[in-house]
């Protein structure tokens, strides 16, 4: 089961990113319990902070899967 604070974190970047969330990897800082990690969403990849003490969250898009169609 999901704990609540990695849940409240995929609600908030499908409410960011706007698709489905996998969380690949989320670790906290000791120092000053911010959560960092990386995410697929919405055919992205992204690292992402939540800061802890004004709970806003900082994504940065890593890599992004791309459908492209040619016209011929």
């Amino acid at each position: 089961m999901a704990s609540p604070l990695n849940q409240d974190l995929r609600e908030r970047l499908l409410h960011q990113c706007g698709g489905p969330v996998q969380l690949v990897s989320v670790h906290q800082d000791a120092h000053n319990q911010n959560l960092k990690g990386v995410a697929v969403c919405a055919g992205r990849i992204l690292s992402f902070v939540l800061e802890a003490e004004q709970q806003r969250l900082r994504t940065r898009p890593l890599f992004e899967l791309i459908r492209r169609s040619r016209r011929v």
